[in-house]
């Protein structure tokens, strides 16, 4: 027995012992570490998940929003006028008694010059070198002035557009040009009634796009359905239909709504039928109405009401999204959740270049863009 005991204490005394007793009690505080990296992983991990989630689904979902203003800003503009700008290639030919016979008049100056149609600028004068032959704007330009001919359809030309008793003559919208087809061959039975039937066409199916187009984007962000897939798709550990409910329940009150400037009665000069070149017998008004002729209203633009621009105003300041989310379980038995309360937020703005966010009407300009910050 005395051996024995001697034998312990020999080996307390050596440097094994040393070194064993130490590491057996830092074992438990050794495991315990990796625990709590492990948890501490866990949790920011989660967090990481949750901020992406809510980013890149308020960034789809602002998405929606500057894709649909853009494409009301290129059918307010851009879309017509390119299609428009075509025809000044089909030069009109003058009557010998016209008061400039040497002067080029094409159909493009025939619409244009009644005020049928907006034109960029900087030129927005009749002739060859004006409005129909104005240069591409610059990639950064951010003003493509878009303007009718010498200030007509003023009552048009304004956030909040109206009819107006000076653009109209006995009570019909004049869309082609008394004075041209007074001194110019735009006849009824042939390139007249052809490009008037045209324009018609140019608008109405600018109207259907500016339709399908809201349609898509009221179906797309109802009930922020963009944000909250995106975001069940980036964490799943959620329900569907609750994901990103509180950051949610703020982008709802973003939805914007637009109204389309239409016309009825419409009035079309053209010059009387003619036998050659040389005869010409003047201009006379063919009167339309257009829901008895297309069953619907002649679209013209789409504009944006006071409250929708008021939201636009708050989103070129920024708004702010907030998403509170659970963390997970951890082997401490710990409710981090009711804890901490934690949550994510960010920043999410939609502009364009001007201080007033308004980009759609007048003078639509199709540069709406999407940030994100923290």
């Amino acid at each position: 027995m005395y051996h024995f005991i001697n034998q312990i204490k020999g080996t307390v005394r050596s440097r094994r012992a040393q070194i064993l007793l130490p590491a057996v009690m830092l074992a438990p505080i050794f495991i315990l570490v990796v625990y709590l990296l492990f948890e501490t992983s866990k949790l920011s991990m989660t967090k990481v998940r949750q901020q992406f989630a809510l980013d890149s689904g308020a960034y789809s979902q602002m998405s929606s929003t500057s894709g649909y203003l853009n494409a009301l800003a290129q059918v307010n503009g851009s879309l017509p006028y390119r299609v428009m700008k075509t025809m000044r290639k089909v030069d009109l030919p003058a009557k010998a008694t016209a008061p400039n016979p040497d002067q080029k008049v094409t159909v493009f100056d025939v619409f244009y010059t009644a005020g049928a149609f907006p034109s960029i600028g900087p030129n927005y004068e009749q002739g060859p070198d004006g409005a129909s032959n104005n240069p591409v704007p610059a990639p950064e330009s951010t003003n493509w002035g878009f303007q009718y001919y010498n200030g007509k359809r003023a009552g048009w030309n304004k956030e909040d557009p109206q009819e107006s008793a000076a653009d109209m003559e006995d009570d019909h919208y004049v869309l082609t040009n008394k004075e041209i087809a007074d001194n110019y061959f735009f006849g009824a039975s042939g390139i007249g009634l052809t490009t008037i039937k045209e324009y018609a066409t140019i608008y109405v199916r600018t109207g259907s796009i500016y339709q399908s187009q809201t349609y898509s984007y009221k179906d797309t962000i109802k009930n922020s359905r963009m944000f909250r897939e995106n975001y069940y798709l980036n964490t799943r550990d959620c329900r569907k239909a609750d994901c990103g409910k509180q950051a949610a329940a703020t982008l709802d009150r973003f939805e914007l709504d637009s109204t389309p400037f239409e016309i009825d009665k419409a009035r079309f000069y053209v010059t009387a039928d003619y036998q050659g070149s040389t005869m010409h017998s003047g201009s006379y008004p063919i009167d339309l109405k257009m829901q008895e002729a297309l069953n619907a209203k002649l679209f013209q633009f789409a504009y944006l009401p006071p409250a929708s621009r008021n939201r636009l105003r708050q989103l070129k300041r920024g708004v702010v999204l907030k998403q509170k989310y659970t963390l997970p379980e951890n082997r401490f038995n710990i409710n981090l959740t009711q804890r901490y309360n934690p949550y994510v937020q960010n920043s999410i703005s939609v502009t364009c270049p001007r201080n007033n966010n308004n980009c759609v009407w007048p003078n639509p300009l199709p540069k709406y863009s999407v940030k994100v910050g923290i």
